[in-house]
């Protein structure tokens, strides 16, 4: 957890604590672009898709 802290505030300036960023994710009130900054800096893409709908 704190090796994502520290990328995330290399990577896009955020400046959020190891304690903060897990009580966000613990109360689910994690912002959609937090969300977006966090998937990139662990290596994942988040992709929306159509229910029912395959690749």
């Amino acid at each position: 957890m704190s090796e994502v802290v520290r990328t995330l505030a290399v990577v896009h300036g955020r400046s959020a604590s190891v304690p903060n960023l897990s009580d966000k994710l613990k109360r689910g009130t994690l912002r959609y672009s937090e969300a977006i900054e966090l998937a990139d800096v662990l290596g994942y893409d988040i992709i929306w898709q159509k229910r029912g709908m395959a690749h």
